[in-house]
């Protein structure tokens, strides 16, 4: 049986999306963004289905920018009889679109994963051209169903998959327990990727995307990964060795690299871990600048000074508000003291530090917003990112949003967090919400302190360029 899996192309006119990889999947005006996402679920499941002696191709086509025609020329030349694809909400109608078209051309039965359609199987499959939905984590998941298919056993055993009986019946089996060690699995697919394209705002390109653990053990009312792909409250960590050896690996077969992303839901859980690993770092004859996303709450200025001397350079921090009763409602279990702390912290010892705030939290008002813009103006990052709360399906503030009434909207190409929102609170409206994040942006990146640290923060012209392009289409209203 030979295997496609891929990460379709997306774009509408000027704009270009991020799907695979990409935790607020969205589409923007192409040349406003330099982030690349690497699709690790399809990696890891692609790497798993090699292991197994299985003919398979990925195609990251966001990646590689492929046009629709050259993706489906590619994808018909190997021949697939199953093609596995990522979906997201606000590609819905894309991701349908080329589902449809890819069974037409090449005949081949249709699977398709990510957070959205492990969210909606049983709608998902109303679509009589995806036959198959794998819910939360694939790699193990994968195999299974292309055994099924092989052996002819009954798809109904196949835990972590929905699909349609021969009468159009929609069976949604059970979840799959989650993967216990992770370091049991093989290390993602990179041969056949542009490694050379994925890329993270701040980090020095070529960027090597790599995971040492995966969920939270937080609860984040919010937060689209842990509640769709894993279990909400779940974390599992990898060995410090593995980490390393994979990096070596990495570097070794498919770069070289100029730094490395973790771009783990939260990398900094654990500090003794943490410390094994700076010293497993700080063993080999090689430095790598390395970041990673983090709670500013885990870190001390022991371990932030010995994770800097092993090259940290970088961390990304969610606020996301700065009114405590806003956190509170989100379950963000975050004190807003910390934020500042962790930011001198960092700055001691060389390490930049990129922020986030999402406007439209559960309990939203004006007053909270200018709370949030307050805090943003009286903190020293070296960069701040803001976007619309999007209440994606599958989370609990999804649940609320819907027992509420406060939803705009079920039209999924609607739900882009960088561009409007579609749900309202009880203090503001859909429009109050979307205008409310366009003026925290304006009033945060129009301080001069923040623009010349913003400036100094972008490692590249293409970088700068970007962020010069996004600044005028803000200031233009355009954004």
């Amino acid at each position: 049986m030979r295997i496609c899996i891929t990460n379709p192309c997306w774009r509408e006119g000027d704009r270009k999306g991020i799907r695979a990889g990409c935790r607020m999947p969205n589409i923007i005006v192409d040349g406003q963004s330099t982030f690349v996402p690497f699709p690790f679920m399809l990696a890891y499941a692609t790497a798993v289905l090699e292991a197994a002696g299985v003919e398979v191709m990925l195609l990251d086509a966001i990646a590689e920018d492929l046009d629709e025609e050259t993706y489906f020329q590619r994808v018909c030349a190997f021949a697939p009889d199953l093609v596995i694809n990522e979906m997201a909400t606000a590609s819905y109608s894309v991701d349908v679109a080329v589902a449809r078209r890819l069974k037409e051309l090449t005949g081949a039965r249709i699977a398709v994963c990510g957070p959205h359609p492990s969210a909606t199987p049983t709608q998902v499959l109303e679509q009589s051209c995806i036959d198959f939905v794998l819910v939360g984590e694939i790699e193990a998941t994968v195999p299974a169903l292309v055994q099924a298919l092989e052996t002819g056993s009954p798809l109904a055993d196949v835990a972590g998959l929905a699909f349609r009986t021969q009468e159009g019946q929609v069976v949604v089996n059970p979840r799959r327990e989650l993967i216990a060690d992770l370091d049991a699995l093989p290390y993602p697919h990179r041969a056949t990727l542009p490694m050379q394209r994925y890329c993270v705002a701040g980090y020095p390109s070529p960027v090597l995307y790599m995971y040492a653990s995966r969920g939270c053990p937080y609860k984040c009312n919010y937060c689209l990964w842990p509640q769709t792909m894993y279990q909400s409250g779940n974390y599992r960590r990898r060995q410090p060795e593995t980490i390393v050896e994979e990096i070596e690996f990495a570097q070794r077969t498919h770069g070289p690299f100029k730094s490395i992303y973790f771009d783990d839901d939260t990398f900094n859980f654990g500090r003794e871990h943490l410390l094994r690993f700076a010293e497993l770092l700080a063993s080999r004859p090689w430095r790598l600048a390395w970041g990673c996303n983090a709670r500013a709450d885990q870190f001390d200025e022991e371990l932030m000074t010995r994770l800097a001397a092993v090259g940290l350079f970088n961390i990304r921090i969610g606020v996301e508000s700065g009114d405590p009763e806003i956190l509170r409602r989100a379950q963000k279990q975050l004190d807003l003291d910390s934020i500042q702390r962790c930011i001198e912290m960092a700055h001691r010892v060389g390490v930049k530090v990129h922020v986030t705030f999402t406007i439209g939290l559960s309990g939203e008002s004006w007053e909270s917003v200018k709370r949030t813009v307050a805090f943003a103006k009286s903190i020293s990052p070296d960069s701040i990112g803001f976007t619309i709360t999007t209440p994606f399906p599958g989370t609990a503030y999804y649940d609320e949003a819907v027992e509420k009434g406060y939803l705009s909207t079920l039209d999924w190409n609607e739900f882009n967090a960088v561009t409007h929102s579609v749900l309202r609170t009880e203090h503001l409206s859909v429009e109050e919400i979307t205008r409310a994040e366009k003026w925290a942006m304006k009033q945060v990146y129009s301080s001069p302190a923040y623009l010349l640290r913003r400036f100094k923060y972008a490692i590249s012209g293409r970088e700068l360029l970007a962020v010069l392009r996004k600044g005028s289409r803000l200031v233009l209203g355009r954004y």
